[in-house]
């Protein structure tokens, strides 16, 4: 698990770090609608992350009874 939280912690600081630029040429021209877009980006994040998680959640499972189910066999041929 904690390999897989590096590189998450990984890909995330170095998608914000390249974010920083983006967002100052934003701030310069300045607009009326930006709580709207961050706010409907926002709501796609959630979205994307609340489909995520139960796919996770299945890989997890299947990679237990995956590593269980070689234990299994190597009983049964005793």
């Amino acid at each position: 698990m904690w390999p897989t939280l590096a590189r998450i912690t990984r890909v995330s600081s170095i998608l914000a770090a390249t974010a920083v630029p983006a967002l100052a040429t934003a701030e310069s021209r300045g607009s009326s609608s930006e709580p709207l877009v961050w706010g409907f980006l926002g709501l796609c994040s959630l979205i994307v992350i609340a489909q995520i998680i139960p796919v996770i959640g299945l890989f997890k499972k299947q990679s237990e009874e995956v590593a269980k189910q070689p234990k299994a066999v190597k009983a049964e041929q005793l």
